[in-house]
């Protein structure tokens, strides 16, 4: 609890809204967003309404380009209304299992789903967009039909699933890590000698180099920190809008690897932003950790 409060929340940038959903969008199993510890989000500091943030001095991000590292494809863009006249940007992460598999599953921040929360421990989805943008430039979108989990307070993840798959052939999906992200870069089971790193990447709204949350950016090799269960520190820059966006960490396996694919280098979703510690500069950004959720995350893809 007294980690909550402390914590300010990645959220949107306001602006007004087009047309709400017509009827329910989709409504999905029950939550722990009802949970009485979610009063404890009215104490939580955020940027809704405060405009866009000017980008720090010296800001390591990179903005995604021809040259980036292809997975960040799989990260998106999510708008959602919020009432009739206000709009929330968020990102997200389309994940699989396994190599192969199309894209249906996702995974965003709690805090931005938690307007869709419904009386009866559900979700009523409303008007969304989700925009992700291929490594050939196509523009794909698609929306969230369903909030299959969600969580706001120990963890701040929501597990969804996108109206419509995105071919594989089309976005190859980040592959959910076999392994807790501290054992992928812990160098000394780092046989094959890659230098596993980590990363973090969304849709930052700041003035400059985010583009007012028009483009990707990322913090690659930044320094993911430990904490308590759920959610955990990174020595990672990111802005508003990227509530939701990617952690990942590249390494190999090795003799470490339960499948073949696993035994050459691959990229590993381990986590999604959530925001950062009141006080602190956008250089420490607080994320969930997968394995904080890693059995229903592993059912729910398992299951699709």
């Amino acid at each position: 609890m007294k980690t909550l409060v402390l914590l300010f929340t990645l959220l949107s940038t306001q602006a007004f809204a087009g047309a709400d959903c017509e009827g329910v969008c989709g409504k999905e199993i029950a939550t722990e967003l009802n949970s009485p510890l979610l009063e404890a989000l009215n104490n939580i500091t955020n940027f809704s309404g405060e405009g866009f943030p000017e980008t720090m001095a010296n800001d390591p991000r990179l903005v995604r380009s021809k040259s980036s590292p292809k997975w960040l494809a799989a990260v998106g863009r999510l708008v959602s209304n919020t009432s009739a006249t206000k709009k929330e940007q968020c990102s997200l992460s389309i994940i699989a299992d396994a190599p192969g598999k199309d894209g249906i599953i996702a995974v965003t921040a709690g805090h931005c789903v938690d307007h869709w929360v419904d009386g009866n421990g559900g979700f009523e989805v409303g008007h969304n967009e989700t925009t992700f943008k291929t490594n050939s430039g196509k523009t794909i979108k698609r929306s969230i039909s369903k909030v299959l989990k969600a969580e706001t307070h120990k963890g701040d993840y929501a597990i969804v699933k996108l109206n419509a798959p995105i071919k594989y052939s089309d976005i190859k999906p980040l592959l959910n890590a076999p392994y807790d992200y501290y054992d992928l870069l812990d160098k000394d089971l780092d046989e094959a000698n890659t230098n596993p790193y980590a990363t973090m990447a969304g849709y930052s709204a700041d003035r400059t180099k985010g583009q007012k949350g028009k483009v990707l950016t990322y913090h690659e090799k930044c320094q993911l920190n430990g904490g308590a269960s759920g959610m955990k520190k990174g020595y990672c820059t990111s802005y508003q809008g990227a509530s939701g966006g990617a952690v990942v960490v590249t390494a190999t396996v090795g003799d470490m690897a339960d499948e073949t694919w696993q035994e050459t280098e691959q990229s590993y979703f381990v986590g999604s932003i959530v925001g950062g510690r009141a006080g602190d500069d956008n250089d420490k950004t607080m994320f969930t950790d997968t394995s904080y959720y890693s059995k229903t995350l592993d059912k729910i893809l398992a299951d699709h």
